[in-house]
């Protein structure tokens, strides 16, 4: 039957490829019978308001056109002050910018897994995080979906962000986290996981992970599952640099960094990361710095993924 689809598309992402691709799809999933509503934004945070806006119209599913940051976006327009606006309401993605972890962490990494999931696919209830940190003199709050880290991985988003788009996600992913290993310097910190503290001294990255992917196709955190009510929170202690470009970055994007001497591995639902103003990426974005609180919101958030997808 024919259905109405509501779509807030990021024409910049992926460097303007959004905007060249976007309206083949729109052909595409007009001829399997949905009547597309493009809702296209301008500015950051746009995508926010506008999901607030449908969701409170009762529209009950959102397509994310775009990358990460686009998802993410639309993700925080399902919540307010720790609530969902619309708790039966769904996040489809439509992957297109340079980085979409988050698609490949539901199982959704190109157009076709999208339309598929549009069409035959099912709905996953999955966790959210929720991240309080320093803006400047205040603090803010925003919502995550995927990953948050502290460290190396916020100062290489940084970098990537900044750079052009014309090498390929996996170049442009892997150019920027090795610039960032070489410039970042090891900053004293206490990271507290469910009232414990984990380590307290010079470290090089805290990763706090509730999908499995990261950084543009690394295996981040290759056991994570997304509706358990846990955060799999990796803490990389400040190590040689030789040790992070020759053997953890290479791990990272295989999975099988687990169990390496360097890195301390734990669970939980509420991680404390204590530091003098470490950058903070959230999604793709980074939006502020330490100190940061990080919690988790338990199935919170409704995501469609192909049929014959387990739930992430």
């Amino acid at each position: 039957m024919p259905r109405e689809l509501h779509a807030i598309v990021n024409p910049m992402s992926g460097g303007g490829r959004t905007r060249r691709q976007w309206p083949r799809v729109v052909s595409q999933l007009e001829k399997l019978g949905w009547t597309v509503r493009s809702h296209v934004t301008s500015t950051p945070g746009q995508a926010t308001g506008i999901a607030r806006e449908l969701l409170s119209t009762g529209t009950g599913e959102l397509l994310s056109v775009g990358g990460d940051g686009t998802a993410n976006e639309i993700a925080n327009g399902f919540f307010r002050d720790g609530a969902a606006l619309a708790p039966e309401a769904v996040l489809s993605v439509l992957p297109m910018g340079t980085g979409h972890d988050f698609g490949r962490s539901i199982g959704v990494r190109e157009t076709a897994d999208a339309v598929a999931a549009l069409s035959q696919g099912h709905v996953c209830p999955i966790d959210v995080g929720v991240a309080e940190y320093q803006v400047g003199s205040g603090r803010a709050t925003r919502y995550f979906v995927n990953v948050a880290d502290v460290g190396i991985g916020a100062l290489a988003t940084a970098k990537i962000n900044r750079a052009p788009k014309v090498l390929g996600a996996f170049a442009t992913y892997l150019a920027g986290a090795a610039r960032a290993i070489m410039t970042f310097e090891s900053r004293p910190a206490r990271i507290v996981v469910d009232g414990t503290t984990v380590t307290e001294g010079p470290i090089h990255m805290v990763l706090i992970a509730n999908g499995r992917f990261g950084g543009g196709g690394m295996r981040l955190a290759p056991m994570a599952q997304m509706a358990d009510g846990l955060f799999d929170v990796f803490v990389l202690p400040a190590v040689p640099k030789h040790t992070l470009l020759l053997s953890l970055l290479p791990r990272a994007y295989r999975g099988t960094h687990p169990g390496h001497p360097a890195l301390q591995y734990v669970r939980g639902r509420i991680v404390e990361v204590h530091a003098a103003g470490l950058p903070l990426e959230i999604d793709g974005e980074q939006p502020g710095t330490t100190d940061a609180h990080l919690r988790i919101l338990p199935q919170a958030l409704r995501v469609r993924v192909p049929a014959g997808r387990t739930c992430p």
